[in-house]
C-alpha cells in the first residue's frame, strides 16, 4: 500500500508542455505582489494579508453521517510585516506580526506549477487562512468538489468536510426541517459527499490546497478568497501546499489539473449493451426482472444486486445486510446463474459494497478477532449506528487490514463472477478515532474515500481486469482522480427540487469535472422517498431521458421500492425506457469519442457552455448550471421540472454558434439566444453543432431512434362525499400528529 504520508500529500504530477512563472513584486514595505503566469493572485497588504493564523475551539457531533461542528473562534491574527529574500529554490518571505506569530512561505517552480509551501508556521495556533486576489462580482469561480446546489461559487462560504448530502438540501422548505427535527439529516446547500480544496477561477487559473483537514472555501469577499484550514501541531501535514497554475483557456487548465490529481481509467465497452437494471428480492426475482425487460424491448447490459449478501429492514426502509459475501438463501444458484447468464445472453451481474461491517456477521467477527477495525478512546472496536443497525468500519492504516479487505474484494466479488459494483460510503470516519497509523481521524477523515478507491482499484489492477470492471463511488476528495472508474451523484430525493431534486445532478457533474473529475452518472428515478416525496412515473421517465446522455445508464429502486413508481411498474415505463436505452446505445461512438478526451486530456465527458464558450458573457450565466456540453458538439437542457410547470415546453440557451434540434432538424443559426422547444416526455432537448464531424451520426441517431409510444391516459376515480370526507379527515390527523410532534421539540 502506498505509504500514508504520501497519500495525505495528494499530489500525482505529470509531465507538462508549458512551464509556469511566478512572479514577485515588492510594492513598499508593508506591501507585495504574486502574479502566477502573469496573472495577480497575491496582493498582500496591512489591511488585507496574504496569510493569517489563529486559534479556535470546536467540537464535532455526528449521526448517522451528518456532523454537526461547533467551532468558536477565539484569534484571528494579520500577519502584516514581511522581509523576503531570493534563495535557490525561489523566493522565501517570512511574515510576522510582533515576536508571537512567524510564518515562513517558499514560492517555487515544480514541474510547470507554482508551488507554495509553509516550511515554518506558529506552534500554537490550529487555524491558518491564506487569502488570493478576488475581483468581485465579475469575477466566477469553479469547483470544490462536488456541489449540488451551486456551480458558480462567487459569493457564498464552502466547507471542507465531507459528509452524507442530507434530505431536501435546503433550510427554507419543509422536507429538510422533517429530516432536520427527525435525525439532523436536512443537509444544506454544502453539504455534499466530495468536498475539495480546489478552485477554478474566470481569471484563468486553478488554485488547489494539498491539505487532507477540514477547512472552508470563502468567496464573500469582493476583494480576496480566503481558503482556511484547520490543523496545529499535531497535525501530520499543516497547512499543506498550495499550488497555482494559469492558463489561457478553460480546456488547459483542467487538463493540468487532472495531470496534478489524476484521470480515470477507460470504462468497459459493455456498459454500451444497453442499461443496467437495480433490481432486488432474489435469484427467481431477478430472472423475472430480465424477462420482462426483454420482452418488452429493454436492452439489458446486465443487472445490479445490491442485496446479493442479504438485507434487513429499517424505518427508513430497506437495506442490505453489511456482511460482503453471497447469501445463498437470498440468491440460490447465483453462483452457477451469474455464469450463464454472461455466456449464454451477454448479461453481466454486478454487487454492493462498503467499507463498514454489521456487528451481526461473520466478517465482522473475522475483522474483529484480526483487530482490524478503526478503535475509540478505550482501545475498543469503534462502533457506529448506520440506522438501526451498527458496524465497525475496517481501519486502511493498518496494512493487514487494508490486505485483508482487499482481499474480500477479490474473491467475494471478482472471483465470484461480478463484473461491477457500488463502492458506497467513506464518509462517516468519526474524527476522534484511533487508528493503526496514529493519525487522527481529522487528518484521515476527508481522505477516507481515497483509500476506499484505492483498495478497489489494486483489487481490480491485481486481478487484470481495470477496464472490464467498473466500480461507481458516491465519495470522494483529492486523489480520488487517480483511483475510482466511476462516480454517481448520491441519493437525490425522489421529486422535482432544484436543491436535492433531478436539477441537483446536473450542477453537482459540472463542480466535478471543474475539479478535475470527468465522469458523473445518478440513479434513475432519483433514491429518497422520506416526508411524502413518491416517485412518479414522469420523474422516472425524465431521469431515463437525460441518462442516455450520459457516461452509464444505470437504475435504481430506491429505499422503498413498493411505494414508488418503477421502470417495471406499466408497460408504457418499460417502452419509454426501451427507447431512451436504444438512444444510449445509439450515441456511443460519439461518446466514446468524448471519454478518450477524458482519459487523454482530463477534459469532463459534460462540460459547462463556458468550457468551449468562453467569450460568451451568457454562458457564465447562474441558470446555466442546468445545462451542459457533452463534449464540445453535444448541447443538452434536461427537462427538470414537472409538466404542471413546463405544459411541455422548455426553454434553454444556445450559445453562440449553428445549432440543430436533434430530434426535428430545426437548425437555429445565430445562437447566443434563447429558444423554447417542445419537450413531451420522450423529447429531451438536445442540440448539435451544425458544423461538427460528427454531424452526419447525429442525423443517423435522429432517424435511427424508435418513435416514442403513445402514452396512456390514466384516470382518476371520481372523488365521492365519502371519500372525500375521508381524505380530509386522514389529513387533518396527519396535521394533528405533525403539530403534537412539533410541540415535543420546543
Amino acid at each position: 500500500m502506498m505509504g500514508i504520508f504520501h497519500q495525505l500529500c495528494l499530489l500525482v504530477l505529470c509531465l507538462t508542455i508549458t512551464e509556469a512563472t511566478y512572479r514577485f513584486e515588492r510594492v513598499s514595505d508593508t506591501e507585495f505582489r504574486v502574479f502566477v503566469d502573469d496573472i495577480l493572485v497575491i496582493e498582500h497588504s496591512e489591511n488585507s494579508p496574504f496569510i493569517l493564523v489563529g486559534i479556535s475551539d470546536y467540537s464535532y457531533t455526528s449521526a448517522e453521517g451528518n456532523f454537526k461542528i461547533t467551532d468558536l473562534l477565539q484569534q484571528k491574527v494579520f500577519l502584516t510585516n514581511y522581509t523576503e529574500d531570493d534563495v535557490s529554490l525561489g523566493k522565501e518571505i517570512t511574515l510576522t506580526r510582533g515576536t508571537e506569530y512567524e510564518t515562513t512561505v517558499l514560492i517555487t517552480d515544480s514541474n510547470g506549477l507554482t508551488r507554495i509551501t509553509f516550511p515554518k508556521v506558529p506552534d500554537n495556533i490550529n487555524r491558518f487562512w491564506v487569502r488570493l486576489k478576488s475581483t468581485g462580482g465579475d469575477e466566477h469561480v469553479y469547483g470544490g468538489g462536488e456541489q449540488f446546489s451551486y456551480f458558480d461559487l462567487n459569493g457564498r462560504n464552502f466547507p471542507l468536510w465531507l459528509q452524507e448530502q442530507g434530505v431536501g438540501r435546503n433550510k427554507s422548505i419543509y422536507t429538510t426541517f422533517l429530516a432536520d427535527q427527525n435525525s439532523g439529516s436536512g443537509g444544506d446547500y454544502y453539504s455534499t459527499y466530495w468536498v475539495q480544496p480546489t478552485f477554478v477561477s474566470s481569471r484563468k487559473y486553478f488554485a488547489h490546497f494539498t491539505s487532507t483537514r477540514n477547512g472552508q472555501l470563502d468567496f464573500r469577499n469582493e476583494d480576496f478568497h480566503e481558503i482556511e484550514i484547520w490543523g496545529g501541531p499535531d497535525s501530520t501535514v499543516f497547512p499543506g501546499d498550495l499550488i497555482l497554475a494559469g492558463r489561457p483557456s478553460f480546456p488547459e487548465i483542467i487538463e493540468e489539473l487532472s495531470g496534478l490529481l489524476g484521470r480515470q481509467p477507460p470504462i468497459p465497452d459493455w456498459l454500451y449493451n444497453g442499461v443496467m437494471l437495480g433490481v432486488q428480492g432474489g435469484t427467481e426475482a431477478m430472472l423475472g426482472y430480465l424477462e420482462q425487460a426483454q420482452e418488452n424491448g429493454i436492452k439489458v447490459n446486465g443487472l445490479w444486486i445490491q442485496d446479493w449478501a442479504g438485507r434487513i429492514t429499517t424505518s427508513f426502509g430497506r437495506r442490505l445486510f453489511w456482511n460482503w459475501q453471497w447469501d445463498p438463501e437470498q440468491y440460490p444458484n447465483l453462483d452457477t446463474e451469474i455464469i450463464r447468464l454472461k455466456e449464454e445472453e451477454n448479461v453481466r451481474l454486478y454487487a454492493y459494497m462498503n467499507p463498514n461491517l454489521n456487528r451481526d456477521g461473520n466478517l465482522f467477527a473475522e475483522a474483529e478477532e484480526g483487530g482490524f477495525f478503526i478503535k475509540n478512546s478505550t482501545g475498543q472496536t469503534y462502533i457506529i449506528d448506520y440506522g438501526e443497525f451498527f458496524c465497525g468500519i475496517v481501519d486502511f492504516t493498518n496494512p493487514d487490514a487494508y490486505t485483508w479487505y482487499k482481499g474480500k474484494i477479490r474473491t467475494n466479488l471478482i472471483d465470484f463472477g461480478f463484473d461491477g459494483w457500488m463502492a458506497d460510503f467513506g464518509e462517516y470516519l468519526p474524527p476522534d478515532a484511533v487508528f493503526y497509523s496514529g493519525i487522527s481521524g481529522e487528518e484521515l477523515h476527508n481522505l477516507w474515500p481515497v483509500l476506499w478507491a484505492q483498495a478497489n482499484r489494486e483489487a481490480v489492477e491485481e486481478a487484470d481486469r481495470l477496464g472490464d470492471i467498473v466500480f461507481w463511488m458516491r465519495a470522494g476528495f483529492s486523489g480520488s482522480q487517480n483511483y475510482s472508474v466511476m462516480s454517481w451523484a448520491g441519493d437525490q430525493i425522489v421529486d422535482f427540487s432544484t436543491a436535492d431534486g433531478l436539477a441537483s445532478v446536473i450542477p453537482a457533474t459540472l463542480s466535478l469535472g471543474m475539479s478535475g473529475y470527468g465522469m458523473n452518472h445518478f440513479d434513475i428515478g432519483g433514491y429518497t422517498s422520506l416526508y411524502g416525496a413518491i416517485r412518479t412515473e414522469e420523474l422516472l421517465l425524465r431521469y431515463a431521458e437525460l441518462a442516455a446522455f450520459t457516461p452509464m445508464m444505470r437504475t435504481h429502486e430506491g429505499n422503498r421500492p413498493s411505494e414508488n413508481w418503477q421502470y417495471y411498474s406499466s408497460v408504457y415505463s418499460m417502452q419509454m425506457l426501451s427507447r431512451a436505452t436504444e438512444i444510449y446505445i445509439l450515441m456511443q461512438n460519439y461518446t466514446k469519442s468524448v471519454l478518450q478526451e477524458l482519459y487523454t486530456l482530463g477534459y469532463p465527458v459534460q462540460r459547462p457552455l463556458l468550457f468551449h464558450y468562453e467569450n460568451d458573457p451568457k454562458s457564465f450565466d447562474d441558470v446555466m448550471k442546468y445545462q451542459y456540453l457533452l463534449g464540445q458538439d453535444v448541447l443538452v437542457a434536461p427537462v427538470y421540472l414537472s409538466k404542471s410547470d413546463t405544459n411541455d415546453k422548455w426553454s434553454l440557451y444556445l450559445p453562440p454558434d449553428e445549432w440543430v434540434f436533434l430530434w426535428d432538424g430545426t437548425e437555429y443559426d445565430n445562437g447566443g439566444e434563447y429558444v423554447t422547444v417542445d419537450a413531451p416526455l420522450g423529447t429531451i432537448p438536445v442540440f448539435y453543432r451544425k458544423n461538427s464531424d460528427f454531424a452526419d451520426f447525429f442525423r443517423y441517431v435522429a432517424d435511427n431512434t424508435p418513435p416514442t409510444p403513445d402514452p396512456p391516459i390514466y384516470t382518476t376515480p371520481e372523488m365521492t362525499t365519502e371519500s372525500s370526507s375521508s381524505s380530509l379527515l386522514v389529513s387533518l390527523l396527519v396535521i394533528f400528529v405533525s403539530f403534537v410532534y412539533l410541540l415535543t421539540k420546543i
